[in-house]
């Protein structure tokens, strides 16, 4: 005959199936060692969920607890030092008379867990309060060039500026444009920093039906240009100009 007490601890965390479930509930109404066992860890987790205090885990705890449920009982024996004996023989004796080995394996993995919460929760409030003294340090944002784009060919009534943003240790390129004409299809218009002859994208953009537009664009880490340059483009992300110029830095 099945020993349904064995079923103890994968009822405790539900990993019976409802068949199994239902069989083992049925046990524990005449069980009075299961019905002890769970009342055990009820008591238990209840001790740990309201009187736990948040202290510095000693990096020890977790190898003690694991060392007491899969020690055998002849360990005991075993010479320890002077200063490690009383802290692992009060351990084991608070186990030994709350608990039966099976409650008592449970309630420490139980322990553990509620260490490990308790850290993550204190290495979060500290990545919360790193990121509060990030947000509130001062930054300063200054415009430290200014450049005015007037339009040609398709878009010669278009005209835009370029604000050279620097935050903090960044670079950021601002463009707004005005009066640009409408794209078709997959068509974009494409910016274009120029520099010794040498072009590289900075981004793409589509005018709402009022022909304006905005591109903001951050910079690679000492990169510079002297010119912007605006092309429409038949396809996006284009790593050279393929479309006439329309724009372009006076």
């Amino acid at each position: 005959m099945e020993n349904k007490c064995e079923n103890l601890s994968l009822y405790i965390i539900d990993e019976l199936s409802e068949h199994e479930r239902a069989q083992f509930e049925h046990h524990l109404k005449t069980c009075i060692h299961c019905q002890k066992e769970i009342h055990s860890l009820k008591e238990t987790w209840e001790m740990l969920s309201f009187d736990f205090e948040e202290k510095d885990v000693p990096a020890s705890l977790k190898d003690e607890v694991m060392d007491f449920i899969f020690q055998e009982q002849e360990a005991e024996a075993v010479v320890k030092t002077c200063d490690e004996e009383p802290k692992r023989h009060d351990i084991k004796l608070f186990f030994a008379k709350q608990f039966s080995p099976l409650s008592a394996g449970i309630a420490a993995v139980l322990l553990i867990g509620a260490i490990g919460l308790l850290w993550s929760n204190l290495q979060l409030r500290n990545n919360i309060a790193a990121l509060e003294n990030k947000v509130g340090s001062t930054t300063t944002t200054e415009i430290v060039r200014t450049f005015h784009l007037s339009g040609q060919n398709t878009a010669l009534s278009a005209n835009g500026n370029a604000y050279l943003v620097k935050e903090g240790s960044s670079t950021v390129l601002v463009i707004e444009l005005n009066n640009m004409p409408d794209t078709k299809n997959e068509e974009v218009y494409q910016v274009w920093l120029l520099k010794n002859g040498k072009r590289q994208s900075a981004g793409t953009l589509k005018p709402d039906s009022s022909g304006s537009g905005l591109i903001t664009y951050r910079l690679p880490k000492n990169h510079s240009f002297d010119d912007i340059g605006i092309t429409l483009e038949p396809n996006p992300n284009n790593t050279q100009p393929q479309g006439q110029k329309v724009m372009g830095t006076t």
